[in-house]
């Protein structure tokens, strides 16, 4: 009988879990499909995936802070719209996969010369400085194979020289070619430039370029409205929350034919938030109340969370503990716990839960980084842990962060131990 018993338990936790990585799986596939535009600012791709969001807060039962979920904000975006056209010599190279045009750059349609930097025009500002007047009406390229192994002061420099020729106005210049090796990370802006930034690797470039065409179309919205999503669960203790947070936004796309699926950045962390709601819902009243919030505009510089910590829903003074998820994707290595020498005594308990319930391979420890966002309540004295998961694919920023490849190795470990860290915080 007592076999019979543990049989059963095991095989409803089982059946749980799979219900729990089956509606992840779900979630994901939607969030990463075409319809949302890689949840970006151009075409309201962001702004489609928070009604979706939404509904799904409704069918979960949380109720609502403000009466609507949302909070809004405002804020400067610029976008990369259109066909997109870039042909080296006789070559037309493939958008994503050949090259990216970085989200500031303004149209640009036209037919240029090319102009290379040498090394030493990089590495010392004064040599560089004699090269502007020879960048009249063409582009230049910068190779950075070419300080590859220099120092971080040298690899600085260029940043800033790249940074110099796309928006100083006093230049008579087409725009920049970036020459990379590795892999193309994409990113998002704020700001329109004042000419177009190519990054290309290098590996396409296979002779010395002498001209290219360039064809891009820029959308720059000064008055963009996001939203922050927020809902509850009342608690024991009404006035005292835990906040599990998340941004639900990408990067959207570059150009009509490119987007950007953002699978594990962070559709994993809306679906891992998502799977919370749901279970807490449907069980007893929590000790605290958790407040589930899925920000908007992470992308693009944390805008969302900021503007919830300078304009709170809830008091900040009562938020127990906050924990964020973004890149909960793999795990085949363990998670990082940023924050974590911060708060020692709650980053032991989660070791010591991981390693009496032998979940995860480890719980890593890291100090302070504002590299999500929990950054701006912790800058405000919040207790806050950001979880990300560690090893497996690394595809981040590009168009092959998908949801057919996104393994979710670890996903039902890791949210067994969330569970037990939210249910048991003191």
């Amino acid at each position: 009988m007592k076999f019979t018993i543990l049989f059963v338990l095991f095989f409803i936790n089982s059946l749980i879990y799979a219900q729990n990585i089956q509606y992840a799986r779900a979630l994901v596939d939607t969030l990463c499909s075409s319809y949302f535009d890689g949840r970006g600012y151009y075409n309201n791709g962001e702004n489609r995936a928070a009604e979706f969001i939404k509904s799904e807060y409704k069918k979960i039962g949380l109720q609502s802070v403000n009466n609507n979920y949302f909070q809004h904000f405002k804020f400067a975006t610029s976008s990369i719209k259109g066909d997109l056209l870039l042909q080296l010599e006789n070559t037309i190279l493939q958008p994503g996969i050949d090259y990216l045009i970085a989200p500031s750059s303004p149209s640009y349609s036209k037919k240029s010369k090319v102009i290379h930097l040498k090394k030493s025009e990089l590495i010392d500002i004064e040599i560089f400085k004699e090269t502007i007047p020879l960048l009249r009406n063409k582009f230049v390229v910068i190779d950075q194979s070419l300080v590859k192994n220099e120092s971080n002061k040298v690899k600085n420099l260029v940043r800033e020289i790249i940074y110099f020729l796309k928006f100083s106005p006093d230049i008579e210049l087409n725009g920049v070619i970036e020459l990379i090796e590795g892999k193309l990370t994409f990113s998002a802006s704020q700001l329109k430039a004042m000419r177009p930034h190519i990054i290309i690797l290098k590996n396409k470039v296979s002779h010395l370029l002498k001209k290219i065409i360039l064809k891009t179309e820029n959308q720059f919205d000064t008055n963009y409205q996001s939203q922050n999503i927020i809902g509850y669960i009342e608690g024991e203790i009404k006035d005292k929350y835990i906040y599990i947070t998340g941004h639900y936004d990408h990067l959207g796309r570059m150009g009509n034919s490119v987007y950007f699926p953002g699978a594990n950045d962070n559709a994993s962390g809306i679906a891992m938030l998502l799977n919370l709601a749901k279970e807490f819902s449907s069980e007893k009243k929590p000790k605290y109340t958790l407040v589930f919030i899925c920000f908007g505009s992470e992308e693009i510089g944390l805008v969302g969370s900021k503007y919830y910590t300078e304009n709170p829903l809830l008091p900040l003074k009562n938020i127990q503990f906050l924990i964020n998820l973004d890149i909960l994707g793999t795990g085949d290595d363990g998670i990082q716990v940023v924050n974590g020498k911060v708060h020692k005594k709650d980053f032991d308990y989660l070791v010591n839960t991981n390693n009496s319930k032998n979940l995860l391979k480890q719980v890593k420890i890291r100090g302070k980084a504002c590299n999500s966002d929990h950054c701006f309540f912790s800058e405000k004295g919040v207790p806050s842990f950001f979880i990300y998961t560690l090893g497996g694919i690394a595809h981040y920023h590009n168009i092959y962060d998908k949801s057919e490849t996104l393994p979710l190795t670890e996903y039902e470990d890791l949210f067994i131990l969330l569970k037990y860290f939210i249910v048991n915080k003191e």
